[in-house]
């Protein structure tokens, strides 16, 4: 029975997997504030993100109503925060309607833009069409394919590094194999490939520029020194020159037992710089949010690449003469057996550092069904499902020992190359943070009283926002009053006091709208007839959608 017990984990711990994402920078405040209508102008723009932002290829500029560009400023970062963008008027405007243009690369590597409209002086009012938009891209379809074939050659290269190192005894019968050489060779190749590649790529999502302008020195030297991916690309690039001398070395020299060792450190080091990259960058616990990141993908890559290692290499390794003479069925199973305890491990931790990640990026149920990046997980977990199901089926064929494998271990693998365009794709679309859904959260008090509160629809703009008082499950009805005070968590700005209505016993509502996306304190303070006090303080998400 306890040979099944990594099927099980398994399974759990898919579905608890979101593929490490994160949400993209927000606007959280901005000075004009979207919509509004001044009599004097900021001395200068300002608008507030939700996350650091890089110094390369910002930009913010205001036109008229009728498209007439006015004179600014370069955009440049506020020396008070790199959350902030903002720009000098360079004389004054006329009266009317005028719209911001902004642009920016998040800190984790996404670009996003948008507009906020304004009125300057008493001329007509904006509209309703006039509203605030952030506009994000769909996932570059070039993007998510160099991405996938990264993971795939992680995959083949620690995956045949480990089938050498753990489940081979014989060294020599490895690096002899022509097939061996050519697997190795064609993974590092479609390595280095996507690496080299995803610099003119990144020009492009940066710049927002098409390929033509692609190798452009001026926009490349930009990359390079203005944005976090120009400095782990340079990084990988000197990792990868590294790799090539020690992955040569290696074949050439069968007797030296460390340069396997030395290659698969190597290329855990390529995933680190690969797990600096992309959404850790965002989250405030940068360290552990990297650790989690690496250590998934190098399960994920000791999980599939074995499976591909075995797929491929173990075929011709049994059929050579130095193990026809032994006996090709034990040897073959012996390494199948092997991998299978190796196994269990890498479960484990795909389930420390899924956990990890669901609780960053799926907040709610709601979330999950109603959001891109929650639907492609969905998918992604009905995938492996399959998956899961063809390998309990190959550990039971192996149980018995009287075949090999055969085609299915193929239909799993592919199964596992698909799954991995999936993740691509999870790792370059808003998380599912961007619409939480609405929100109930209950807190008892000290004094044994139940504090419930609603949000809905709980994202940014008007909400409906209700209150339950209960004790022992009875509505409390001496209530003289009830305020709720909202303070977003990521601004001192921003608070909104609200005196409640009661609408039945114990029942409280009002209608708010909340300005921000983010973390916020909800403070709910309520006062007896007898001048006793109900308090309860609330955490919650409030999505952007």
């Amino acid at each position: 029975m306890k040979k099944y017990l990594w099927l099980v984990v398994s399974l759990f711990s898919l579905l608890l997997y979101p593929a490490m994402a994160s949400g993209h920078a927000t606007v959280i405040s901005s000075n004009p504030s979207p919509n509004e209508a001044m009599d004097t102008l900021p001395e200068k723009i300002t608008i507030q993100f939700s996350e650091n932002i890089q110094p390369a290829f910002h930009s913010l500029e205001v036109f008229s109503q009728d498209g007439d560009k006015i004179q600014t400023q370069d955009s440049t970062i506020s020396e008070q925060s790199e959350k902030i963008l903002e720009a000098k008027w360079k004389g004054t405007i006329d009266e009317g309607i005028y719209y911001i243009k902004w642009r920016v690369v998040s800190s984790d590597g996404h670009p996003i833009e948008g507009t906020i409209p304004f009125q300057f002086g008493d001329s007509a009012g904006l509209s309703d069409q006039n509203k605030s938009e952030v506009n994000e891209s769909f996932p570059n379809s070039i993007n998510v394919i160099l991405q996938s074939l990264q993971y795939i050659c992680f995959a083949a290269l620690t995956g045949i590094l480990f089938f050498r190192l753990s489940l081979m005894k014989d060294s020599r019968l490895f690096e002899a194999s022509r097939r061996t050489r050519l697997y190795l060779w064609l993974s590092y190749a479609g390595l280095a490939f996507s690496i080299f590649c995803s610099l003119p790529l990144r020009v492009t999502i940066d710049a927002g520029v098409g390929w033509t302008d692609a190798f452009n020195v001026s926009y490349i030297k930009e990359v390079l020194n203005a944005t976090n991916f120009g400095t782990i690309w340079i990084m990988e690039i000197l990792i990868l020159l590294l790799l090539f001398l020690v992955i040569y070395f290696m074949l050439e020299n069968s007797l030296n037992k460390s340069l396997p060792f030395i290659s698969f450190i190597i290329i855990a080091s390529l995933m680190i710089c690969k797990a600096f990259t992309g959404h850790t960058a965002a989250v405030p616990n940068q360290a552990l949010a990297v650790l989690m990141d690496f250590l998934h993908l190098l399960s994920m890559a000791l999980w599939l690449g074995g499976l591909m290692a075995i797929l491929v290499i173990l075929p011709g390794l049994a059929d050579r003469q130095a193990v026809q003479q032994q006996d090709k069925k034990t040897f073959y199973w012996s390494i199948i057996q092997r991998f299978s305890k190796w196994a269990f491990l890498f479960v484990i931790i795909l389930i420390i550092s899924g956990i990890y990640s669901s609780l960053q990026h799926v907040p709610t149920i709601h979330s999950m069904f109603n959001t891109t990046y929650g639907q492609l997980l969905l998918a992604k977990i009905g995938l492996m499902l399959v998956m899961i199901v063809l390998g309990g089926f190959h550990f039971l064929r192996g149980k018995k020992q009287t075949k090999k494998l055969g085609y299915s271990v193929g239909m799993e693998f592919g199964l596992g190359i698909v799954i991995l365009l999936v993740a691509a794709l999870l790792t370059n679309v808003q998380t599912a943070m961007s619409s939480p859904g609405p929100i109930e959260k209950t807190l008892r008090t000290d004094e044994n009283n139940e504090v419930t509160l609603m949000v809905t629809p709980n994202e940014v703009g008007d909400n409906m926002i209700q209150v339950n008082l209960s004790n022992e499950g009875k509505p409390i009805a001496e209530i003289e009053q009830l305020t709720i005070t909202m303070q977003p968590l990521d601004t001192p700005r921003g608070e909104i006091k609200l005196q409640m209505k009661e609408k039945n016993t114990g029942t409280f509502t009002s209608k708010s709208i909340l300005t921000m996306p983010g973390k916020w304190n909800i403070h709910v303070h309520g006062l007896t007839e007898s001048l006793d006090s109900i308090n309860a303080d609330f955490i919650i998400f409030i999505g952007n959608s």
